[in-house]
This record gives structure tokens, sequence and C-alpha cells, in this order.
């Protein structure tokens, strides 16, 4: 590469050496071509070597990402810093440390929790918190449920979806596939209609999800005979054996031809005892002798079973899965970071759930106590632990744990679980890192769906280190589309233009403007007609390739803070 177009690249800094680095530097010095410096503990790892052989891209081994390793990585002349490791409270410590470095550098950092997150974003305005997790997970409930994914667009509810997915009033084709099998990205209104097609949509409505799971845990009778267990059974059907035969003797002894008072006595003498009554016949009081002895052995027993069967149905719904039978509900495998999101997102939208983990103590099987979801613990390989599951009535699974193999193993597993009369096929959503693994995994598994987690957050990531105006990415083969929120400013090329000069085909494509000092749903403008005019302080809504929304930013620039915008790079 020649030395004159080196000099205008980028450079980025990468803390991390996993799987999400990998991607975040793959993307930042391909598709945004930029020098990326990356900043890890182990060059021999797996991921380092890939990393290492990519062009632009420079290792710096460290134990730390402390001063020296972020002086040795040219902190002085980076244009952001991207903190990917595992670790919130490492992450944490390195953004300060950088904030020091280099006042007001842009910092995007990979963090889980969410409130601290946007507490440390508050403190740092130059900062932006990400989860990988968070990010990944609508994307793989979409998956499950054969649905569009809904994008991450403040104030607005876009959905992104592909050839044959239900999505609303079109706005704009997105990407497609030729007759040559290449990809079209943002063809222009005239393109043919080709498919297969990505659009962007706005939804009429936000339907409720088809096949809503149905529990029957309002029924009593159903709940009593799930969770009472034969024992209680037993004790119930010898009180009553005993009260019949107290009362049948009680009639003969007494000569009393009133069967209800018999009884009467009989179920006084079993609960609480009766006062000795020294005028009756001798056979009356040695019924009610035995009768007070019974029930000083039964009651107790009969207690201790209904106890019993109390603790058995808690732990049922805390350990074995539901209490009660469940259709069109969700099986969630793996309760780590990614399987607590799923479960989230799928709680969030209304959707019924069960967690499978082999850890109790997994992150997600605590949220899913708290929110009552049914929880079986045990290994998802193994055909009882599905069944526990009810994976036969359940519209799709999500394996999702951190071990490739096991994925398969649990995806494969759900062949030997026979399905429910006239249910639908079930789908099957399996977690996997690399991409031509994946789709081997899926000729060997029909109608599965593997994806990889930090494939779908890296391009969210990568995106976000280059600018802070992103929201939202699409992704298409080995392509992304990024979904930004660009400010007009005063003075700007395209102030006091109309609508349409934003569009540029194959770049850009404007989706909506966002205008200032409006009420609630009042202040954005969807699908702007081609000569609404623009003016400073709206907010521009598109959807562009990375070489598109670079020019786009210099053309809402003020002219003395603009970029030159020359254009050159590749696209996206």
């Amino acid at each position: 590469m020649p030395s004159s177009t080196r000099s205008r690249r980028p450079h980025f800094v990468v803390c991390g050496g996993g799987p999400l680095a990998y991607r975040v530097t793959f993307a930042l010095s391909t598709r945004y071509q930029g020098d990326v410096t990356v900043i890890l503990p182990d060059a021999a790892s797996e991921h380092a070597t890939k990393m290492g052989t990519l062009d632009g891209v420079r290792i710096v081994v460290s134990a730390r990402s402390d001063t020296t390793a972020l002086e040795r990585a040219s902190i002085g002349t980076a244009s952001a810093v991207a903190l990917l490791d595992q670790d919130d409270a490492g992450n944490i410590e390195t953004a300060l440390l950088v904030n020091e470095l280099r006042p007001g550098l842009r910092i995007v950092v990979r963090f889980f929790d969410d409130k601290l997150g946007s507490g440390i974003a508050r403190h740092l305005p130059n900062c932006d918190v990400l989860s990988a997790s968070k990010i990944a997970a609508p994307q793989l409930v979409s998956l499950a449920l054969d649905e569009a994914r809904h994008l991450d667009v403040p104030g607005l509810d876009l959905v992104v979806a592909e050839s044959g997915q239900p999505a609303g009033k079109e706005l704009a084709v997105l990407t497609a596939v030729d007759g040559h099998n290449d990809g079209v990205m943002l063809p222009s209104p005239g393109t043919p209609e080709i498919v297969p097609k990505v659009v962007l949509a706005h939804p009429v409505r936000d339907p409720a999800p088809a096949g809503t799971a149905h529990r029957s845990n309002g029924k009593l009778w159903a709940y009593v005979r799930s969770n009472l267990n034969r024992y209680v059974w037993y004790a119930v059907g010898a009180l009553a054996l005993i009260t019949l035969a107290g009362a049948t003797l009680l009639v003969a002894a007494q000569g009393a031809p009133e069967w209800g008072t018999a009884l009467y006595q009989v179920v006084l003498h079993l609960l609480v005892g009766a006062d000795p009554d020294t005028g009756t016949p001798i056979l009356a009081r040695l019924v009610q002798v035995v009768l007070t002895v019974v029930s000083v052995a039964v009651i107790p027993l009969l207690t201790a079973a209904l106890v019993d069967a109390v603790v058995r149905a808690r732990l049922a719904a805390a350990v074995s899965g539901p209490g009660t039978t469940m259709t069109g509900h969700v099986v969630v495998v793996g309760m780590g970071d990614v399987g607590t999101r799923v479960l989230t997102t799928l709680l969030e939208r209304g959707i019924a759930v069960v967690a499978i983990d082999t850890n109790d103590k997994a992150r997600g099987i605590q949220v899913a106590r708290i929110h009552r979801v049914p929880v079986v613990i045990g290994d998802g390989r193994q055909p009882d632990v599905l069944a526990a599951a009810q994976v036969g009535s359940a519209r799709a699974i999500l394996a999702v744990t951190s071990d490739d193999i096991a994925n398969i193993g649990i995806t494969i597993a759900t062949d030997a679980i026979e399905r429910v009369p006239d249910a639908a096929p079930l789908r099957r959503v399996l977690r996997l890192f690399d991409e031509d693994f994946a789709r081997r995994v899926q000729g060997l598994i029909p109608g599965s769906a593997p994806r990889s987690a930090s494939q779908l957050a890296a391009p969210a990531f990568a995106a976000s280190v280059t600018g802070p105006d992103v929201h939202d990415t699409v992704a298409f083969r080995d392509r992304v589309l990024l979904v930004a929120e660009v400010p007009m400013h005063a003075h700007a090329v395209l102030e006091h233009r109309p609508a349409r000069e934003v569009d540029v085909p194959g770049e850009v494509r404007l989706v909506a403007v966002r205008l200032p000092h409006r009420g609630p749903g009042a202040d954005v403008v969807l699908n702007p007609t081609p000569g609404f005019p623009l003016q400073h302080n709206y907010r521009l809504i598109v959807v562009a390739t990375r070489s598109g929304l670079e020019r786009l930013r210099g053309r809402t620039a003020h002219p003395q803070g603009a970029a030159s915008g020359d254009g050159s790079g590749p696209e996206t």
C-alpha cells in the first residue's frame, strides 16, 4: 500500500484477545480501512494469531492495558479506543486511564451491567458503553421466532426483514442479490424486483407474536394432579376408608339410623377427638377409642405428605421445568451472558420461556427464578432434560452455551423428542463462532440457524468506534449497512436543501428527519417527501454504507469543521 494512502488511514487501538476483539479488528482494518493496534495478553492464542495476519494490524503483548502498553500502542495518535475484554471492572479502569492520557478521545467499552454502564457513559461523555450480548440477543430471538428484526433507533419502530418475512409498510430496499449472485447495496427505487432481498419497513402495528405460549397454571385440578405425589393420595384414600368404616360401625353400635350424624361424629373424632361419654354402648366407645388413636397417627402423616407435595411442587418449578403443560414456548439452553439477554428479551416480548443450564448458580438461572420462569438443571444434550423442558410442544429452542460442540449436541438431541400433534416444526438456533463451521453445521442439521454472538455484535461495535451517531447495523453476508442519526449544522451544504438531495444511490437512503423542540411522538417525520426542506438542528436518520456516511457527515457539518469527504476507499 502506498505511504500516502497509508498516512490517511485512521488509527484505532483495540484492547482484548477474544472473538469479539478479532471481529472488530477485522472490520476496522478492512471495511473501515484503518490501522489497528491490538493489546492482548497472549500472542499465541487462536484469535491473536488470526489478528496478526490481517493487513494493517499490529500486536502489542501485555498482561494489562496499562500506561506502558497504551503508549506502545501509540495512544497519542489514535482516533478511538475499543475496550473489548470480558472484564467489566478491568474495562472501567482502562477507560479512566485512557481518558487521563487522552482527554476527549473516543472510547467504546464492552460492558454487561446496563445500569453501571450508563453511569460510566454519563461521567465520560466521549465514551460509548455497549453490551455484545444485548446487541446479539434481539437478533437471535428474531431468528428463533422467524420474524423481522426491530432496529434500535430511539423514537422509531423500524424493522429489517428478509424475503418472505412479514414486515409492514416497506420504506426501502436495502440489499438484494442479482442474477449473478452479487450483492447490491441500497438499490435505487427503479431497481427491478429481485430476490432474495433485505428491506427496511415501518410496521403498521406491533403484532403479538404468533403462537403465544399457553400454560395451564390457572387450572386447579391440573396443578393438583401434576404436583401431589402418590403418598398424598394414599393418605387421603386411607383417611376416607377409615371415615366410612367408622361411620358404619357407629350406626351399627348405636342403632341410630341417621348416617349423617354418625359421619359427623366420626369426623370430629378423627380431627379433634371427642369427649368421653360413659353412657354410650361398649361398641360405640370402642369405635371412639380406635378413631382417636387412628387420628393421632393418620393426621400427622397426611400433613407431612401435603407439606412434602408442596415442597416438591416448588422445587419442580425451580429446577425441574414447568409444573404444568406448556405449548408454544421457547426453550433457552445456556444461562450465561448471551442466554440471560435472550431470556430477558423474550420476557419483554411476553413470550413464555423455559431455561436450561447445568449450573443452578448461573447468572441467567437467578434471573429466571426472579421472574418465575421454569428452570431445568441438567445437560441439554440429554433427551430427558429436553423432555422436562417440554421441547416437544415448544415453538423454538436456542442453544447458546459457550461450547460449540455442546450447542451442536443440544440441537441434534431435539431430533429424539417427539412433537405433539399439530405442532409446527421446531425452530432451532445455535450459537457457533466460526462462519465456515456454521455453514457446514447448517447443512448437517436441516432447519437449524447457526449464529455467532460476536459476529452479530461486532458491526455495532466497529461502527461505534468510528463515530457516535450510529444506532444500529444491518448485516448482509460479509457487508454491513449503518443506521445512523446525523446532525445538521448551520451553514452546512445540505441546509435549506430538499430532502431528496440526501439520497445517493448505492450509498445513502434518508429514512426520517428528527425535528427539535416538539412534543413526544411528534418529533420525527418518517419517510419525508422529496421536497421536505432541511434546516439546521434537524437530525437525519439514514441507512448508509461506511463511505456514504462519511460523505454525508461532510455535507451536514459546519464548513469550518467539515471533513474533506474525498470519498476514497471501497464501499462497505
